[in-house]
């Protein structure tokens, strides 16, 4: 470790929020076991603070080998991260803060200066580390988006498969987790600490939002390595309330970006107030008030950016919108144009067709004219030949044909004559 690495962790305070649960089957408590390995850290922190609510079993250490431990009691109430975090921070003295699940095991003496030594950067904000199941598979190297929801990077794949992929190599990312979640103790006061509006679930997303908000990046150093029991002092169950206060917040679609940052000066937050500056009994009360304000005045600037973006393209969507209603109706006006040719057509056609069945029944009255004539000739030939049969019957009765034969010589000697 070299000694600007030195430096940055010998003046970190870590902050642990803890019920003091144990594993199962486990013969000390995960808190216990935490503080155990935090021992290896060489030099050791500015402080360890332990954050304790009226759930918390056992009997909380004061020390754990030569780490001096100090602990303080976040209030009555439920478990609150947030709260317990804010309790920490109001309470220490390093200028680095780590937040740290009291069911996280180092395993090494170096991983919080290769953390603490990005933070030499005014430019980021706030660091993460490689944290891995008991069974090594990886649990957290950052926190991204997709389809508009944080997502743990290579969760479950193996460190050669994230290392493949890049996975290795420190980068900015979105979030970091608060499991283990590095950052400046007046960065924290300056944007109000952890969010009570997220007393379990996306306090550390909303954190860094607000971080990539103020101008400050966020990275992760997969060097920093840590066994994480995740969920094992609490069930791992997002309320629905939890994540209906996240969008409100943030808008349902998360895609903020890191903004570019060139130096201290382009931080958009207020100088904090020091502990220096409040006096009396009532300070610690004074600066959670204070606290609790800033992080109101920011959810509310958030909530106000998202509604501006979402009106803003509610704006675009209604220009398109009315952009499209005026091709409709162009196309309509064209359609309508058609259809009244089409029906000139029509009607010019039902005219031809009207005349034509006129000659249709004209020709079918000189048809019928013509079938009654030829009908009447007919019936005239009939009749016609009906007269010739009976003249032709008339002449072969034997009458007719007696007188004929007596005529007959009688003309002839006429004709002697």
């Amino acid at each position: 470790m070299d000694d600007a690495q030195t430096l940055s962790q010998a003046t970190t305070s870590i902050i642990i929020p803890s019920a003091g649960h144990a594993l199962p089957d486990a013969e000390t408590s995960m808190l216990e076991r935490c503080l155990t390995t935090l021992a290896l850290l060489e030099p050791p922190p500015t402080e360890v603070i332990v954050v304790v609510g009226d759930e918390f079993q056992g009997e909380a250490p004061r020390q754990a080998n030569s780490l001096a431990v100090q602990v303080i009691h976040r209030g009555a109430g439920p478990f609150d991260f947030s709260r317990a975090v804010n309790c920490g921070v109001l309470a220490s003295r390093g200028e680095l803060v780590l937040m740290l699940n009291d069911d996280i095991e180092a395993e090494s003496s170096d991983w919080l200066g290769q953390m603490a030594a990005h933070l030499d950067d005014p430019a980021i904000g706030a660091v993460g580390a490689t944290l891995l199941y008991p069974d090594r598979s990886i649990q957290h190297i950052g926190i991204e988006f997709e389809d508009a929801q944080p997502i743990h990077s290579f969760r479950g794949c193996q460190l050669s498969e994230a290392a493949a992929a890049g996975g290795d190599a420190a980068r900015d990312v979105s979030s970091v987790t608060g499991a283990c979640l590095l950052a400046r103790r007046r960065d924290l006061l300056a944007l109000g600490g952890m969010s009570l509006e997220f007393p379990a679930s996306y306090g550390d997303i909303d954190l860094c939002l607000r971080l990539n908000q103020s101008g400050l990046r966020v990275v992760v150093e997969p060097a920093a390595t840590l066994v994480h029991h995740e969920s094992a002092s609490r069930p791992p169950v997002i309320e629905p309330w939890e994540w209906d206060r996240f969008t409100f917040r943030w808008g349902e679609a998360a895609d903020w970006g890191h903004p570019p940052v060139n130096s201290e000066s382009d931080h958009n937050y207020d100088s904090p107030m020091t502990a220096d500056q409040v006096d009396g009994e009532d300070r610690d009360q004074l600066r959670h008030e204070i606290l609790n304000l800033r992080d109101r005045a920011l959810g509310a600037e958030a909530r106000n950016q998202f509604l501006t973006n979402r009106t803003a393209n509610q704006d675009d969507q209604i220009t398109e919108l009315e952009s499209r209603v005026a091709e409709r109706d162009t196309r309509i006006e064209e359609w309508k144009d058609r259809v009244a040719e089409r029906n000139t057509r029509v009607a010019e056609r039902d005219a031809r067709i009207a005349e034509q069945n006129v000659r249709i029944a004209e020709r079918d009255i000189r048809m019928a004219e013509k079938d009654t004539h030829i009908a009447e000739q007919n019936t005239r030939i009939a009749e016609l030949e009906a007269e010739n049969l009976r003249l032709h019957e008339d002449l072969a009765r034997p009458a007719i044909i007696r007188l004929a034969r007596r005529l007959v010589p009688r003309s002839r000697r006429h004709e002697r004559t």
